[in-house]
């Protein structure tokens, strides 16, 4: 762009520069019922911050068109000119010339002017720029795409950016298919000519569009008569349209991919039988919820193919694994649940990188290698498991309206009659996966390398957008409403403008005046504990004001190195004497106390110079409670630095998402980088150690935690493509540590929450685990809380007797386990890259199994009896071996976060953020094809003159 000549009468100091722009678009429907619908054209300036672009509140969409249809009354004006109706084939050209004419359109002259000779713009840093608009890409699903990019909807080269036939997709993964992805689409000479020679068969011969003739000189590249806008405007600049159109993660994984497998995979339980079905909806509906909003609560029965958006298939991807281990059954159960276990691991683990919001070469080396992995794990799981069972179509409504229809129709033929009729109106279901969207999984990586992450061209931003023009739809009176709705929203923009005008020369205003009482308030909240990295005590007055003004419901620390917030108040609290003695001869009421004071000793030692200890364990009774009380609280709050360098916050509430991750300490046993423990109560005390120099009452923020450690029969991990599995720890035997179960937190050495999943295959303790008994049956329920700790497990009964971490929570949590996360201490080797390259059989079903496979039998999911002795512990959680994948982690960042104005309780389905909710309104995608195909040898094609990216 600098080359290039410049613009006369330029000064030498205006400089030049690239506008960036994204399009989008999609049909929507404005209403629940009838056929009211919309298609918008979204334009997004992609040199604009995405964290603000994906925020519908933003209104950064700039509504260039709202595209029209075909009208209702084409077929009666074509039947009055030529006499006949029009076929499918005449209206879908039609509808393809209607979009290249709007698009022509909106690429005027004055816009190729702009495009040619540039903008010059006042930017926001105060410097004048002439700015060059350029598109790097079209947003949209795959019809869209193939529409706009005027080639055949699945046909023999189905993917608008190569020339791969349809029938070597099966191959994604291969060495082959790499080299296949070099044929890439070019607006060359060749494909204009043939566009042309067909337009003048048609129209000057007359040759109807279903021609052999015209089939035989498009057909070959997937071609139509028809040539794109953007070709007709732009290619003479050297712009190559096809480059625009990019995957996307939404239409094409989540609705297409990952949703055509999780419909195959219910029609395997479906046709084991017995109770799988109900066994899998009764695990998804015992899975835990998770951040807010982040994993929600499985209400209904999984197995309901309802109208499901994207982050409903999302979210079963990321509890696969735990729930439906072990729901395979039959003579090659062992074999056909581990395939199924590496399947859901290889793809919840493409999908974490294929999301992210920001890359490394480590994490796009990942995703090369993964994206080969899912490949070789989706053919074994169509050679090896598929073809073990006989599937149909999922029931329906349709399907029992058929098969009433069968029995009506066959009635009084006998029982024979109605057996076969009871079978035919089941329809015999295959495992396809030769479609495009199969295809694009490999083009994820190059077209991040390309543009930029996959959030920038995800289509759930354009989804979201569709939410203002519902609004708007609901304000006209249904007669013409597109132009009604356009005029809407350029009202809403010029009251946006005002607004912004206004609310800039009040705060002009405020600055020259006193500061107003939001500032007291603002500066009174922050992390109270004197120990805990934050600020000294708030203002009693401030935090009165804010608790009475609710200023805002989640405010900013006013120490930004807080790690995190405890409520101040100290309305809910026990005599710790009498609590105590509620636990009747137990261990807790032995040790708790004594325990206790050790804890508040090493936290008062953590505040002195290294060695010089000020107490000891002989000082324990110098340490005296204020009033014998400890204070209960209901949340904590921690915040954290994000992989990708932003700061967030996650709420730990004991009651609902109680699980957390602590950094294991470097003398630990095992490899494995965490230690986890379940919060039972949160508290703090007031405390004073008698004779000491600093008499004042102390407040320290105290957790009460039970842990887990890691189960060493069972290896964990990236590389052995399995959770890590986690056991709570037993009670003490003749020898151990007395009450090691149990421990006393920092809450400042909390990381983040986890999220740990039952593992159902293994069902639950066999005997009453005394822990539980302790904690449920002995512990006393202030008047004020009405359900016990931990309430989603209330119960001596219910504790399992393994738990997975499920470290696809969300994509901070899987890159705190894969490693290489910028915001994350830690280092992680990038994984070497590897190809399919199985030798070539002539006869698909004679393909032996691949070498190692049995290395992906469920040895874990058989459920095996580690031994149940207790080993030593020093106050931490017992960790096992946990095998390849993990690395050590170092420190965590401390940064602003935020804190809460009062005691109040996170509802576990709090609201949803901004930056992740999910579209209301999404396209299921489809999966067809053929059968399945392992890779061919690589230098098959080497003579064709392939060669590698």
């Amino acid at each position: 762009m600098r080359a290039q000549p410049r613009q006369p009468g330029d000064p030498d100091h205006l400089e030049y520069a690239v506008g960036p722009w994204g399009l989008y678009s999609d049909s929507t429907h404005l209403s629940s019922f009838g056929h009211a619908s919309l298609w918008p054209a979204y334009a997004y300036f992609l040199a604009q911050s995405k964290y603000i672009r994906g925020k519908p509140t933003s209104f950064s969409a700039h509504h260039i068109a709202y595209l029209p249809s075909l009208p209702d009354v084409i077929q009666d004006a074509y039947i009055q000119e030529y006499g006949i109706p029009a076929s499918a084939a005449v209206l879908t050209f039609l509808k393809r010339e209607l979009m290249q004419a709007v698009w022509l359109l909106l690429l005027d002259d004055r816009f190729m002017y702009a495009y040619v000779h540039g903008i010059v713009f006042l930017c926001g840093d105060e410097v004048m720029r002439r700015m060059f608009i350029r598109f790097l890409i079209y947003a949209a699903d795959y019809p869209e795409k193939m529409l706009l990019a005027c080639l055949r909807y699945f046909a023999r080269c189905p993917c608008p950016r190569c020339r791969i036939n349809k029938d070597k997709i099966i191959e994604m993964g291969t060495q082959n298919d790499l080299f296949r992805r070099n044929w890439v689409r070019v607006d060359d000479s060749d494909a204009i000519t043939r566009a042309q020679m067909a337009r003048r068969w048609v129209f000057e011969d007359g040759l109807p569009l279903t021609s052999v003739h015209i089939e035989r000189l498009l057909d070959p590249l997937s071609l139509t008569p028809t040539r794109s806008a953007f070709s007709i405007r732009l290619r003479e600049h050297g712009f190559n349209h096809y480059s625009l159109f990019v995957p996307d993660l939404m239409h094409e994984f989540e609705l297409g991919v990952w949703k055509s497998i999780w419909v195959h995979l219910l029609r395997l339980l479906y046709a084991v039988g017995e109770d799988t079905i109900q066994e899998l909806n009764m695990r998804f509906r015992q899975v835990p919820t998770f951040g807010r909003a982040t994993i929600r609560r499985f209400s209904g029965n999984v197995s309901g193919q309802g109208k499901l958006a994207a982050r409903d298939y999302e979210a079963r991807l990321q509890c696969f694994c735990p729930t439906y281990e072990g729901l395979l059954r039959g003579p090659a159960s062992t074999r056909d649940n581990g395939i199924v276990l590496d399947l859901g691991f290889d793809l919840a683990m493409w999908h974490c990188l294929a999301k992210l919001r920001e890359h490394t070469t480590l994490t796009l080396d990942g995703l090369d290698v993964k994206t080969v992995d899912v490949g070789r794990s989706v053919r074994i799981f169509a050679k090896k498991t598929c073809t073990e069972y006989i599937t149909f179509e999922l029931p329906s409504k349709d399907e029992a309206a058929r098969g009433r229809r069968k029995t009506a129709f066959n009635k009084g033929q006998g029982v024979a009659s109605k057996v076969a009729a009871a079978a035919l109106s089941k329809k015999r279901k295959y495992f396809s996966y030769t479609t495009y969207k199969f295809h694009a999984m490999r083009d994820y990586s190059p077209a991040i390398r390309a543009v930029a992450s996959s959030d920038n061209f995800n289509t759930q931003v354009g989804e979201l957008e569709h939410r203002h023009v519902k609004r708007f739809y609901a304000r006209t009176n249904h007669n013409k409403a597109a132009f009604q709705i356009a005029q809407h929203m350029r009202r809403a923009d010029k009251l946006r403008i005002i607004k912004m005008r206004v609310d800039s020369a009040r705060h002009v205003n405020q600055q020259t005046q006193t500061p107003p009482i939001a500032a007291l308030a603002t500066g009174s909240v922050g992390c109270t504990e004197y120990d805990s990295g934050g600020g000294p005590s708030p203002n009693p007055e401030a935090a009165r004001l804010n608790g009475s003004l609710r200023l805002e419901p989640l405010p900013y620390t006013a120490d930004p190195l807080a790690r995190y917030h405890v409520s101040e108040s100290q309305r809910e609290h026990d005599d710790l004497s009498r609590w105590l003695a509620s636990f009747g001869e137990t261990p807790v009421a032995q040790y708790f106390l004594a325990e206790l004071k050790d804890h508040v000793l090493d936290r008062l030692n953590d505040l002195m110079p290294a060695g010089e200890d000020l107490y000891t364990l002989e000082d324990r009774p110098r340490v005296v409670f204020m009033h014998n009380r400890i204070y209960w609280h209901r949340v904590l709050r921690i915040n954290f630095t994000t992989y990708d360098r932003r700061r967030t916050q996650e709420s730990i509430n004991p009651r609902t998402h109680p699980d957390v991750l602590l950094l294991a300490a470097n003398d630990s046993e095992g490899d494995h980088p965490f230690w986890y423990a379940r919060i039972l109560k949160i508290f703090h005390v007031n405390v004073r150690v008698i004779g000491a120099a600093n008499t004042d009452l102390q407040r320290i923020n105290i957790l009460w935690a039970r842990w887990f450690r890691m189960d060493a029969a069972a290896p964990g991990g990236i590389a052995a493509k399995r959770l890590p599995r986690l056991e709570f720890v037993p009670p003490a035997l003749d020898g151990d540590i007395p009450n090691a179960e149990f421990t006393f937190l920092n809450p400042a050495d909390v990381v983040r929450g986890a999220h740990i999943i039952p593992a159902f295959a293994h069902g639950r303790l066999t005997s009453t685990a005394p822990a539980r008994t302790i904690i449920h049956d002995n512990v006393r329920v202030p008047a004020n809380q009405t359900k016990l700790p931990c309430a989603r497990d209330a119960g001596p009964e219910l504790d399992f007797r393994y738990y997975y971490v499920n470290i696809f929570a969300d994509r901070d949590m899987f890159m705190r386990y894969y490693g290489g996360g910028i915001g994350h201490h830690k280092s992680a080797t990038p994984p070497d890259i590897a190809f399919d390259n199985a030798p070539f059989r002539s006869a698909w079903e004679d393909i032996d199994e691949p070498e190692g496979l049995s290395s992906v039998d469920a040895s874990s999911d058989e459920g095996d009896d580690p031994s149940a002795e207790g080993l030593p512990v020093d106050n931490h959680p017992l960790t096992g071996d946990e095998g390849p994948g993990f690395q050590e982690h170092g420190d965590e960042d401390d940064g602003l976060g935020h804190v809460d104005s009062d005691d109040e309780e996170l509802d576990a389905h709090a609201q949803e953020d901004a930056n992740v909710s999910e579209p209301d309104d999404e396209e299921a995608g489809s999966a067809s094809g053929d059968d399945l195909e392992t890779g061919l040898e690589g230098d098959e094609y080497a003579e064709e003159g392939f060669a590698p990216l």
